[in-house]
This record gives structure tokens, C-alpha cells and sequence, in this order.
């Protein structure tokens, strides 16, 4: 579970140096500043969690670590909201919404927490699975979920059918639908495709890709999509049958996120820095670059082309707005 031993390894770095001072000594190195582009900001956040995913629609938000944060105003301030009790001590992994009101939080291994009015209150779910790792809404109120097996929900989370079992699943599992029939999910053991929402699944074309750090997935269409691993970025845009290296990752101990806003336009993070690309990933840009690696990337999301946020290491949140 890639994702998840980013999460559980994380420690801060203490650093020592010596105090003794003589004439010959160098002068101290200057400090690495963050490098953003245009339209990108860092946020101020209110600690130092260690945040592993963000949402937004509109300019409403959440990101988690251990606790859940909202922001009503685009990221720009948050709050701390009061979790239900009742979960493990790494209860979070990754955010759903569909919609300002409905989101769902997956707590591994095998809780769903869902809310239909902006986190006012939560309500728990205990599926009959393990490794629950990732969730992912079609509308306002269907999502599925993926661990071991693959589950969906029709009115945002209060009720949850199971579809489908793996008959083998170890590690993260990340799972995007572009439509409620057509959907895949990426694990160690392939690349999986569904064309009847969820019912079955048929083992993609993979065997170039090393899917041993299997991470993020993200498709356009039926046809053009991309996923990742701790080494690289691959796209295809057959729906799966072939696949082509569109990225060569920098940071292979990180985890790569990836979100397209447009056929041409899509970003990628890559440990302290986030790259673009406006040619379908043909070139990349390094649109932003952090100066300590401890503060690495772990998730993306915009909710339209001129909005994005990203988040990961002490309570590092940085927004694009133009």
C-alpha cells in the first residue's frame, strides 16, 4: 500500500550542527527559497499534519491527515472539523465529493465516513472488506469504493453494495470512473476495466508497466488515460491495449498524482515538485518546486482548469487560481 507507507514512514528530520566558529570557516549556505509559477500560492495551513488528500468542488473543501480541515473559501483558510470516534490511528486516505454537501473519507482498512451537509456531522459505515484505499463519485450521490472488493453506493454513502471481488489484492488501490458503467481500477496485480458498472472486471494490457508501486489513475474518456508508478508516468489511448512512457519520475520514493484538465492539459506531482504538461503529455513544465523534500506532494486536484490545490508533507497546501 504505496500511499499508505508514505504516510505511516513520514518523520520530521532534526538537524545538528556545530556552534564552534573560527575565521576560516565557510560562509553558511544560503537557503533554498520555494519556486512557484504563475497563478501558483502556498497556503498557510494551521499545523504541520502530514495531509494526504484534497477535494474541492466549487470553494468548498477538505483535506485530511488524521483529522478532517474544511475550507468554504477556496483554501485559503481552514478549520479543523470534529471526527467521529470510533477509528483507527491513521483513520484517513482519500477524499470523495459529489458535491458541496456529500463527500465520503476513506478510513482503512475497511470504514467508509460520510457526510451530507458540508461536515457538520459524519455517519460510519464498516464494510465487510479490508485495504479500502480509495473512493470515487460519478454524480451527486454514486460513488464506488475499492479495496479487495469493489463497492458502490447510490445515495452518497449511507448504503453500500458489494459488486465484485478480487481474487487477489495486495498493496494501493486507486479506482476512476469517467461514467457509472465504465471505470478502472490500478493494483499490484494489473490494471482492471469495467464496462457495466462495477459488475466485472477485465485485466487490462500492462505487462511494460511495473505495477510492483502501483499508484494513480486518471482517464479522460474511455479511451485516453494515464497511470503511475514510483518510476514513471504511462498513457494510453486505446482504453487500455497498449500503453506509452509519457514521464520518467525524479523522485522515485513519492507518490505521483495525477489530474488532467483537459486533453492537452494535465499536471502531475513528483515528491516536492509539480509538473504540467499542454501538450497531452508529450513535454512537461516544472510549474513548482518546493525546497525541502520532506515536504513532498502526496495529492492533486483541480475542480476546473483556472482552480487546483495540491497537498502532502507538514501541513504543506499550495492553490493555483487564475
Amino acid at each position: 500500500m504505496k500511499k499508505l507507507l508514505l504516510i505511516l514512514s513520514i518523520s520530521s528530520l532534526v538537524f545538528f550542527a556545530s556552534c564552534k566558529k573560527d575565521k576560516n570557516q565557510s560562509p553558511p549556505s544560503p537557503v533554498p527559497n520555494d519556486t512557484l509559477s504563475a497563478g501558483w500560492q502556498k497556503i498557510n495551513f494551521i499545523d504541520s499534519s502530514y495531509l494526504v488528500d484534497i477535494f474541492f468542488i466549487n470553494n468548498t473543501g477538505f483535506v485530511v491527515s488524521s483529522n478532517i480541515y474544511k475550507s468554504s473559501d477556496g483554501g485559503n483558510t481552514w478549520a479543523q472539523l470534529t471526527s467521529p470516534s470510533g477509528l483507527g490511528p491513521n483513520p484517513f486516505a482519500n477524499i470523495g465529493m459529489g458535491n458541496e454537501m456529500n463527500a465520503i473519507f476513506v478510513s482503512p482498512l475497511n470504514q467508509l465516513v460520510s457526510t451530507h451537509n458540508a461536515g457538520a456531522s459524519f455517519a460510519i459505515k464498516t464494510l465487510s472488506t479490508s485495504l479500502l484505499t480509495d473512493v470515487f463519485f460519478v454524480d451527486s450521490i454514486i460513488a464506488y469504493a475499492v479495496g479487495k472488493s469493489v463497492w458502490k453506493t447510490i445515495d452518497a454513502g449511507d448504503n453500500w453494495t458489494k459488486l465484485y471481488d478480487f481474487t487477489a489484492s495486495t498493496g494501493w488501490n486507486s479506482i476512476f470512473f469517467t461514467n457509472e458503467q465504465t471505470g478502472w481500477v490500478i493494483k499490484r496485480e494489473g490494471v482492471f476495466k469495467t464496462i457495466n458498472g462495477g459488475i466485472d472486471w477485465q485485466l487490462v494490457n500492462t505487462d511494460t508497466f511495473n505495477l510492483s508501486s502501483a499508484q494513480a489513475i486518471f482517464f479522460l474518456n474511455s479511451d485516453t488515460g494515464y497511470i503511475s508508478n514510483s518510476y514513471s508516468v504511462e498513457k494510453t489511448v486505446n482504453g487500455g491495449s497498449s500503453w506509452n512512457k509519457v514521464f520518467t519520475c525524479i523522485h522515485t520514493s513519492a507518490y505521483h498524482d495525477i489530474h488532467f484538465v483537459s486533453e492537452n492539459v494535465g499536471y502531475i506531482t513528483d515528491g516536492p515538485c509539480i509538473f504540467r504538461t499542454t501538450d497531452g503529455g508529450n513535454t512537461w513544465t516544472k510549474v513548482v518546486a518546493l525546497a525541502s523534500s520532506y515536504r513532498s506532494f502526496v495529492e492533486l486536484h483541480f475542480a476546473d482548469a483556472n482552480h487546483g490545490w495540491a497537498c502532502g508533507g507538514k501541513g504543506t497546501i499550495v492553490k493555483f487560481s487564475q
